[in-house]
């Protein structure tokens, strides 16, 4: 992530209860927008930014749940290991989710940055179902 994003992540770790939890909405209405496009380049056959677009919407859900709990990071490696440590390992998220998240996001830059490489329908199609349900475990956890 950027230095911009650095920064945003500081100003919205000091951001009062309210603007704090419009802000998760925010981060998950991006979730379940990411998810149908994500479910729309299957339908299309684009694999590459189907995998994108699952990623992006784990990404914008853990984000969310980040938020919430005070949690603040500044990389997508950063990401995938704070959500091991505080969400994985405390048992609140089952283990293999904690692995899908690690899997898609390799998946991810493989399909963006190796023009020598393309995602397959099978290891997309893989991946549909451990998305969804990490954005619905992130959704409950927000709810609790």
């Amino acid at each position: 992530l950027s230095q911009c994003s650095t920064r945003r992540n500081s100003i919205v770790m000091s951001l009062n209860e309210d603007d704090r939890k419009t802000v998760v909405k925010l981060q998950m209405n991006k979730a379940r927008l990411f998810l149908e496009q994500a479910d729309q380049m299957c339908k299309q056959q684009y694999w590459d930014i189907a995998s994108n677009r699952y990623y992006y919407a784990c990404f914008h859900a853990i984000q969310a749940l980040f938020i919430q709990n005070g949690i603040s990071c500044h990389t997508h490696d950063g990401l995938i290991t704070l959500f091991g440590l505080h969400f994985v390992k405390t048992g609140k998220v089952e283990s293999n989710l904690g692995a899908f998240l690690s899997r898609i996001e390799q998946l991810r830059k493989k399909g963006d940055y190796n023009c020598l490489f393309s995602v397959s329908k099978d290891e997309i199609l893989s991946m549909v179902n451990p998305a969804k349900e990490l954005i619905q475990k992130v959704e409950d956890l927000l709810n609790e």
